[in-house]
């Protein structure tokens, strides 16, 4: 069997289930284009059936966006699909797959699953149309530390391991050394020392609380003098400091939009099904499932 004979199968078989029960994907849909009179139209038929526009539009929009961007690149393909699936359709029907008692208690199973999975999109819809339209922007006010950008520094340190190290650099630095070139040479900090002690970026809490007193308090192009820690003994050069700001509310909207209809959309279905359920007389046999691994 050729490869494209391989894959023209699996898309088939695909089909056969994807087509079903409608994909909750979650790539971005993709919408068909087409004339007004798209659905009424006899794409194929197969003996005594027809395969309508509707009905191309209906499997089509039963992919995920994905599997729809593939198929718009060969819609002839896609149809012959169909006309495969009616294919196969027609000779279960005539092998009396219909009336086999297992065929029939999967399709019960599917019909369940079909009209439940309804019933959530239909609740789904009627919970973003009842959303209100400033959601967005009453989250943003709510959350401030949550949209505001930390408090960064960028620096170059040299740590030594005694005060008598530390303060001859110091006195080197007054004298016009290069603060760089000094970090290579002396400079016990493995993980910038290559680097001319140069760290990009800092935030607030990363630092030990000497450290991060001394740093923050300098302005840019200032030196501190020697400051001591747990770790050693530090010089620090100071190149930009970037207070906390808030993000602008533009520059959010859309994540928060997405993070507010999610939490919205859970906490209504969660309540939709917590009143079915009591409105429901529902008993479960608690020592059923015992003897079962």
């Amino acid at each position: 069997m050729s490869a494209a004979m391989v894959r023209g199968l699996v898309i088939v078989v695909t089909l056969l289930f994807v087509t079903t029960v409608r994909v909750e994907a979650h790539e971005e849909k993709q919408t068909l284009k087409h004339p007004p009179d798209f659905d009424t139209r006899v794409l194929a038929r197969v003996n005594d059936a027809v395969i309508t526009g509707r009905d191309f539009h209906r499997a089509f929009d039963a992919l995920g966006g994905d599997q729809q961007a593939m198929v718009r690149q060969n819609l002839k393909k896609f149809l012959e699909t169909l006309v495969q699936r009616e294919v196969l359709y027609q000779a279960a029907l005539r092998a009396g797959l219909d009336r086999d008692p297992d065929v029939v208690a999967r399709l019960d199973d599917i019909r369940r699953a079909v009209l439940s999975q309804e019933l959530v999109r239909r609740e789904r819809a009627e919970a973003v149309k009842t959303a209100p339209p400033d959601a967005a922007r009453r989250y943003y006010d709510a959350h401030a530390d949550e949209f505001t950008s930390k408090e960064r520094i960028s620096l170059s340190r040299i740590l030594l391991k005694s005060r008598e190290e530390a303060d001859a650099v110091t006195t080197r630095l007054r004298a016009g050394a290069d603060f760089g070139a000094l970090a290579q040479d002396v400079s016990r900090d493995e993980s910038s020392r290559d680097r001319g002690g140069r760290i990009p970026v800092v935030y607030r809490g990363q630092m030990s609380p000497e450290l991060e007193q001394a740093a923050f308090a300098l302005a840019p192009g200032q030196v501190s003098g020697v400051v001591e820690d747990a770790e050693g003994y530090h010089v620090v050069l100071l190149h930009s400091h970037v207070p906390a700001a808030p993000l602008p509310f533009e520059t959010v909207r859309a994540s928060i939009e997405r993070k507010v209809s999610t939490s919205q959309l859970e906490q209504h279905f969660k309540a939709f099904l917590t009143t079915l359920e009591r409105d429901a007389q529902v008993e479960i046999t608690d020592r059923a499932l015992a003897d079962v691994r």
